[in-house]
């Protein structure tokens, strides 16, 4: 667990994925009390970050989970 000013950020999980990708999964919950996921995405020296709400990570979750299980669109997919 990690304070920064006004927030406290804790690892939940890391993998390393194919192609030279490193994951890691944390929550950060802010004093106001609000709450994310952040999953942070590392290629070599690159990095990039999603901040996502719960309604967010939800989907994410289930489009993923679809992709790899019968490939097809939700109804609320855009």
């Amino acid at each position: 667990m990690e304070e920064t000013g006004d927030a406290e950020v804790v690892d939940i999980g890391r993998t390393d994925a194919p192609w030279g990708k490193h994951l890691l999964v944390q929550t950060i919950r802010y004093r106001s009390g609000m709450q994310i996921a952040r999953l942070r995405i590392r290629e070599g020296h690159r990095f990039t970050v999603l901040d996502l709400d719960e309604a967010t990570a939800r989907w994410l979750t289930d489009a993923l989970g679809r992709a790899l299980s019968d490939g097809q669109p939700s109804q609320a997919a855009t």
